[in-house]
């Protein structure tokens, strides 16, 4: 490995990681911009061959929610960057002869399959990588990348230019496999799977040789030594199918697994229930009809988001976690709330239609608290929250709940909208965050500036397992004699 400052080091990962959301960014809008610019000289231009295209790419990204952490957790953090960014990087360049349906199927696949990875590890990645004084930053800059990516999307479809948005794919997805080839192993994934010289070496090279670091790196040695030397005292037992089954749902109805999982449930759907798909998706879309073209209105939140995003990443480094998510949730409840106002009394003619743009000022104030935090702290908190031995499955869990949940909202706006109103929807979404934002403020833990470690340990139930593993420390010493590291 090249002898470089270990924050020059950090970069050069995340760089990798954030190349890989950007060109996923890019690719939640390249189909619908390719189809649009398409519909009268290409021969897909029916709209059931384009519902199949769109079916097949959410048939395909569930699976990788699972697949990729699966390899993330049992062959490394590495491997998983390549089975992200390799179907990226297909995927970009099949789509440059898109002539048939086969192949913008299998763009969208590829592409779908790649945003699935990403989604479920990229956070968890950059936890492991970096320090934690700059982690919060790090993993605030992959929503302004995700952000970016749709930006430069929605550019490409109205300037008609749909081959800049497959140049750009291409360029992040080889600057991010560039960057992973020349980036170390997980120091914690190594640590997990018993490899401490590797381990040591790589965490000198990402993180130096200061104080904080050592402290981190003789915690993280220590906790895997004890492991290794309980495992080593444990008879070896020969399970069957069943028994492993059994086995493996017992490791997951751990204390250590369920609080975490259920904290990221619960902020997971404070983001899907507080109203941004029932604004972004289908009963506001009529105040951003703009006159100078289908693309101008969505172009305008995508800046108002970037630009909020990027702010979230220098509030990040000032506000505590915990902080930020409930001051830019509870205002986005109130601009909700605002919007509902106007909206029933909009339904009863006690306010004008003459003043729309107050509507539009409390959705666009709504939408900028979502962006500042709410939307982006619960992906970031996911790297952190969950223990190595977790992580693959944690992930897993947590984005595919965040997938069938928003699916499942989209499916009943309509029904919804018919029997309570617009209104009525907005009502309900705003207790709900209400309740949530409160559970949250109790349970949720402040990771800010944390190491891993220490988050690890503040989210124990008791110290009873730790208590009942190592009674003492004569114990702890004897149990040096059956392990040589």
């Amino acid at each position: 490995m090249i002898n470089r400052s270990p924050f020059f080091n950090q970069i050069v990962i995340v760089s990798g990681i954030l190349s890989i959301i950007l060109s996923c960014g890019l690719s939640l809008g390249y189909m619908s911009c390719f189809l649009d610019q398409n519909a009268g000289n290409h021969p897909i231009h029916n709209k059931n061959l384009q519902k199949s295209i769109e079916i097949a790419g959410e048939i395909v990204f569930l699976p990788s929610i699972v697949i990729v952490p699966f390899v993330m957790q049992k062959m490394g953090r590495k491997k998983a960057i390549y089975a992200t960014t390799v179907p990226l990087l297909l995927g970009w360049l099949i789509s440059f002869d898109n002539r048939n349906f086969g192949s913008i199927i299998t763009v969208n696949i590829l592409h779908n399959t790649a945003l699935g990875g990403a989604v479920a590890t990229s956070s968890v990645i950059i936890s492991e990588y970096c320090d934690p004084h700059y982690r919060g930053i790090f993993l605030m800059l992959e929503t302004a990348m995700m952000s970016l990516g749709i930006l430069i999307s929605h550019i490409s479809g109205m300037l008609t230019c749909w081959e800049f948005i497959s140049s750009i794919g291409v360029s992040t997805s080889i600057v991010a496999l560039i960057a992973n080839y020349f980036s170390p192993e997980s120091p914690y994934w190594l640590t997990s799977q018993g490899h401490i010289v590797r381990a040591t070496e790589c965490f000198y090279f990402l993180r130096g040789a200061h104080g904080e670091a050592l402290n981190e790196l003789d915690v993280l040695l220590t906790s895997q030594k004890r492991k290794l030397q309980l495992k080593a005292l444990k008879p070896i037992q020969r399970l069957n199918f069943r028994e492993k089954i059994t086995d493996y749902v017992k490791f997951l109805l751990k204390a250590d697994f369920l609080k975490p999982l259920s904290i990221m449930i619960l902020l997971f759907s404070f983001v899907g229930f507080s109203g941004e798909n029932f604004v972004s998706n289908y009963s506001l879309r009529h105040v951003f009809n703009l006159t100078n073209g289908k693309y101008i209105g969505t172009i305008i939140l995508d800046v108002m988001t970037l630009i909020c995003s990027l702010t979230a990443c220098i509030l990040i480094q000032i506000v505590k976690r915990k902080t930020l998510f409930l001051f830019t949730g509870s205002f986005s409840i109130i601009f909700l709330a605002m919007t509902s106002i106007l909206l029933i009394l909009q339904s009863f003619n006690i306010f004008s239609k003459d003043y729309l743009w107050l509507v539009l000022s409390f959705i666009t104030g709504f939408v900028m608290f979502m962006s500042l935090g709410t939307s982006a702290l619960p992906f970031s908190i996911l790297g952190e929250i969950f223990p190595t031995s977790y992580k693959g499955i944690g992930s897993s869990l947590t984005c595919a709940y965040l997938w069938a949940f928003g699916n499942s909202l989209l499916k009943w706006i309509p029904n919804l909208t018919t029997y309570i109103g617009l209104h009525g929807i907005l009502l309900i979404t705003i207790v709900s965050m209400s309740a949530m934002l409160y559970v949250i403020s109790k349970i949720m833990p402040e990771t800010s500036n944390k190491n891993l470690l220490e988050i690890e340990d503040l989210l124990k139930i008791s110290n009873n397992e730790v208590e009942n593993d190592f009674e003492d420390s004569n114990t702890f010493d004897n149990l040096k004699l059956f392990i040589e590291v």
